[in-house]
């Protein structure tokens, strides 16, 4: 039987919902919440006026509505509403990624393999050789945060986070991997960069990957 879910709704601010997606298996509570997300955001102004924007992480929802256009209520009435529907089947897709992992590309991949107990070598085997699957798509940039294969050892954070992120840095944190899609502050360890451009802020929907869909990493030559 699958894990039953429930929704608890929140005001966050005068133009804010936040809600919280509870069930007792995480798949089931990532799922319900990536499910509610793609939801709002598909859903059309007639049929649910003023939403602004939709933010769907692992465990809740961000809702940002014009409170001009709606309220609390309303929306907690549609978020209800949406949640009740069947959820549409969405295959998720595979994409490649080339990475250049070590050097100057991943200046912390030796720190990461120390952490891990594993060499280098083996780090790179083991980021590239299960696809990654993305559990939501956040900042910067639309960055991919992704979990993927079994990470011996949680990896430590950056003591000191670098005021620059090359774009494409490929990171490592706890048990997670994310790709840096703009030059930016950051505390994930490094351990490659990518040249694909997976960011283009002409075309929505801006990004070639959605939660759900895996990336796999594909070692490749810096030249």
């Amino acid at each position: 039987m699958a894990s039953p879910v429930r929704l608890v709704c929140r005001e966050y601010g005068d133009a804010g919902l936040l809600v919280d997606v509870l069930a007792d298996d995480p798949e089931v509570r990532w799922a319900a919440t990536r499910d509610l997300g793609r939801a709002l955001r598909e859903v059309s102004a007639t049929e649910v006026p003023g939403v602004v924007d939709v933010v769907a992480s692992f465990v809740n929802v961000f809702v940002q509505f014009d409170p001009l256009s709606t309220d609390h209520e309303a929306m907690r009435a549609a978020v209800d509403a949406l949640s009740s529907r069947p959820s549409e089947v969405v295959e998720p897709r595979e994409l490649e990624i080339a990475v250049s992992y070590g050097g100057d590309d991943g200046p912390d991949l030796a720190g990461v393999a120390a952490a891990l107990d594993l060499t280098p070598a083996e780090v790179v085997e083991l980021h590239s050789s299960t696809p990654w699957t993305v559990r939501f798509v956040g900042s910067p940039l639309g960055a991919p945060l992704m979990d993927g294969p079994a990470i011996p050892a949680s990896v430590p954070r950056l003591a000191n986070p670098r005021v620059r992120m090359e774009p494409g840095s490929v990171g490592m944190s706890g048990v997670q991997s994310i790709i840096y899609n703009a030059a930016s502050p950051g505390g994930w360890q490094i351990i490659g960069r990518t040249r694909q451009p997976l960011f283009d802020v002409h075309t929505p929907p801006h990004v070639p990957y959605r939660a759900g869909d895996r990336l796999r990493f594909v070692p490749t030559d810096p030249a």
